[in-house]
């Protein structure tokens, strides 16, 4: 960037300017509790930002439901899969460990069967 005045201090400037939009640096999530409007609105920001686009404000809010969905589709997947993961995991003989200490092969509901 070239100085074209001399003494602006282009710094102060971006933190002026960061400040302001950000309402000197409170949490955008302070302004939206709701994860999934604040997903849908960060989503339209970029998608509106975008200048290849060129979409219409309507269609980059429909767009953006669009997208949030299939993320949270695809993140629910994911964790399905990664707790059923840890779930066979815990099942499985660990044989470098041995049996626990005081450990019985039935539970102590049955014990006096």
């Amino acid at each position: 960037m070239a100085n074209s005045e001399p003494g602006r201090n282009y710094a102060a400037d971006l933190v002026d300017l960061v400040g302001a939009f950000s309402d000197n640096g409170r949490s955008l999530r302070s302004f939206i509790n709701n994860p999934h409007e604040l997903g849908i609105c960060i989503l339209t920001a970029g998608l509106m930002a975008n200048s290849k686009l060129a979409l219409r404000p309507d269609d980059a809010i429909k767009s953006s439901f669009e997208i949030y969905s299939k993320i949270q589709r695809h993140v629910g997947n994911y964790q399905n899969l990664a707790f059923a993961a840890t779930v066979d995991e815990a099942f499985q003989a660990h044989p470098e460990t041995g049996p626990r200490q005081n450990y019985n092969e039935r539970p102590p509901e049955i014990d006096g069967d």
